[in-house]
């Protein structure tokens, strides 16, 4: 066996807590705090063990789990990307792959990690895909469960802009009928921002 020191596993928990450092532009529901990405990985993979055995039990929540815990390591270097900042999204791809070799250098003996972050980035997999998918739905969900219509409005945020942008959510088979469903959710609760 060769055990990591001690020490590699504290720079694993300094990652944790760098990576809480990173806030995302939504709420954590209804405490009146920024969500973090390390709540919202935690949620997602979560979600994602909730809903794989009742949606898509062929598919290996193993490697779900594994995707879900990854997916935004990158992160770390790159920032969250509000998907409505225009400016900072046509620079997302080129951070987020400078950031994967960023973590390879900084975490050469959990090439995994890195491995699981890139995959979810490309869709190697169903398994990625299906990530991917619900990913999409947690952050309108946690608003819905918070500010409501102040972000929506805050932000200008139409049904039919989380309409277009929500399409991700088609990326997986198994996630796909959420859409609609995501969109009439949102219709019937009213909150959305409406261009005057």
């Amino acid at each position: 066996m060769d055990y990591p020191s001690l020490d590699r596993i504290a720079e694993l928990q300094q990652l944790v807590a760098d990576f809480a450092k990173v806030t995302r532009v939504p709420h954590l529901a209804d405490n009146g705090q920024p969500e973090n990405d390390a709540e919202h990985s935690f949620g997602l993979a979560l979600t994602c063990w909730y809903l794989q055995p009742k949606i898509a039990p062929e598919l290996d929540l193993g490697e779900i789990l594994k995707y879900s815990l990854a997916h935004d390591i990158v992160e770390l270097h790159a920032g969250d990307t509000f998907i409505f900042d225009q400016e900072n999204w046509e620079s997302k791809e080129e951070r987020e792959r400078a950031a994967l070799v960023s973590l390879r250098k900084d975490w050469p003996d959990f090439p995994a990690m890195s491995d699981y972050a890139e995959g979810y980035m490309d869709k190697t997999s169903q398994e990625a895909r299906f990530v991917k998918a619900v990913d999409k739905l947690l952050p309108v969900i946690m608003v819905e469960l918070g500010e409501q219509s102040d972000f929506w409005r805050r932000h200008k945020i139409t049904l039919e802009m989380e309409q277009a942008n929500k399409v991700t959510i088609r990326v997986s088979e198994f996630v796909a009928p959420y859409y609609e469903r995501l969109i009439e959710w949102l219709a019937e609760r009213g909150h959305m921002h409406v261009e005057s």
